[in-house]
């Protein structure tokens, strides 16, 4: 017997194909451009938003280079380090997207309890890994990398998180991502905002950015990316790492802190600011399909389809309709998707609503990779998750094949 939610997920279906078919039988669908400017023209992944100013255009592709290029010993590099340039890690779809595999691209991040709080273990060298070292071009260089130490209770792998259509998302309103945090929605889901401090002003802001909000700004997270995974400390983060928590010694690291002198990180945070959001594919009746079952099994009480950014100078990122399905907000996962690590106000089990948008180039899901389809990373959602979930197992291979479809389409 056909339970209530599939009844109405059956009716959606069929309603949405009905509006969404022409005369002649193809689906003309909504537009699908996620970005500013006009509908019909279809930004490629990696270009940068349509209407910047010529300034703006400039600092993109500024930022671009500094994206791709690799940095050395002589420019601050190390001395240990995971990688040497931003696109190393971030590059499925182009220069920007998320992890490709589960080797140079994922980070090793660490804590443990101390006399009964929590700590991040810098003291052993975390909480983040650098596994590369300048031994690597320096003969007998006297620091080796850094592996996960014997008093690390927590050991999470993350895989390097995309960063297309990033400006969008830091121009949503901290009040747009509050009007949700703590608020009961359907099967008693219930978001919490993560906080972190803006570099810049040094005043705490909502979280949005990484894995469990981490990070509230792009310049906080491209700052921060700079020291933990290449080394570099920069005019936000000016004290190097103790690789595996002792003294570099001396002569060790010669270049002068702060050593991003050339302002890489305000110009690859201009890169990803600017950095256009993926498109949707066209729809098909499928997709659209799919797209129905996936609200119907109340999957959106996260993965909420959209909000708009605020008021800019930037015309590009003012008042623009952000598709990212996300509501940015943290939720508990269920022990399955525990790591124990504790990040600002973010448990082990706590994690970020994934924004959806960008699926149809990933090729790994969930945080570390353990998901290589969209099938697998359904069904090891728990916690919050878990009615959604047990939805989906019901459905027939037909639906559930729909459900995948939608989800490759964004």
């Amino acid at each position: 017997m056909e339970s209530n939610w599939q009844r109405i997920s059956s009716k959606a279906m069929l309603l949405s194909g009905i509006a969404l078919l022409t005369a002649g039988g193809v689906l003309a669908g909504p537009p699908i451009a996620t970005g500013s400017g006009p509908t019909n023209a279809l930004a490629r992944l990696g270009d940068p938003l349509r209407n910047l100013s010529a300034g703006d255009l400039n600092s993109f592709n500024a930022g671009r280079q500094a994206f791709l290029r690799n940095e050395q010993p002589p420019t601050g590099l190390g001395p240990v380090f995971n990688g040497q340039a931003c696109a190393q890690c971030h590059q499925a779809g182009a220069p920007g997207g998320a992890a490709t595999n589960t080797g140079v691209a994922v980070v090793t991040r660490i804590g443990g309890m101390v006399n009964g709080t929590y700590s991040d273990l810098t003291q052993f060298g975390g909480p983040v890994i650098q596994a590369r070292s300048l031994r690597e071009f320096i003969p007998n260089y006297p620091v080796p990398r850094e592996v996960v130490p014997p008093q690390a209770q927590f050991v999470s792998r993350r895989l390097t998180t995309p960063v297309f259509g990033d400006g969008l998302i830091e121009a949503i309103p901290d009040e747009t991502i509050l009007s949700r945090a703590g608020v009961p929605q359907a099967d008693g889901v219930m978001g919490t905002a993560n906080y972190s401090v803006d570099p810049v002003t040094g005043l705490s802001r909502v979280g949005r950015f990484g894995w469990k909000c981490q990070h509230s700004t792009i310049l906080g997270f491209a700052g921060d990316a700079y020291l933990n995974e290449m080394g570099i400390t920069n005019v936000f983060f000016p004290t190097e790492n103790l690789p595996q928590g002792n003294p570099i010694p001396p002569g060790a690291d010669p270049v002068a802190d702060p050593e991003d002198v050339r302002g890489d990180v305000n110009q690859i945070a201009n890169f990803m600011k600017f950095l256009t959001p993926p498109m949707r594919l066209g729809a098909t009746l499928r997709i659209v399909q799919g797209e129905a079952t996936f609200k119907a099994m109340q999957c959106t009480s996260c993965h909420v389809e959209s909000m708009s950014t605020g008021p800019s100078s930037i015309a590009a990122l003012s008042n623009v309709k952000v598709s990212l399905w996300s509501d940015l907000l943290l939720h508990h996962m269920g022990p399955g998707l525990d790591d124990g690590v504790q990040q600002n106000l973010a448990m082990g089990d706590m994690w970020r609503t994934a924004p959806l948008w960008g699926l149809s180039v990933r090729r790994l899901y969930l945080h570390d990779g353990r998901a290589t389809n969209l099938d697998q990373a359904i069904r090891l959602h728990g916690g919050e998750a878990t009615p959604s979930v047990n939805r989906y197992v019901t459905l027939s291979a037909t639906d559930q094949a729909n459900v995948i479809a939608f989800l490759g389409s964004l």
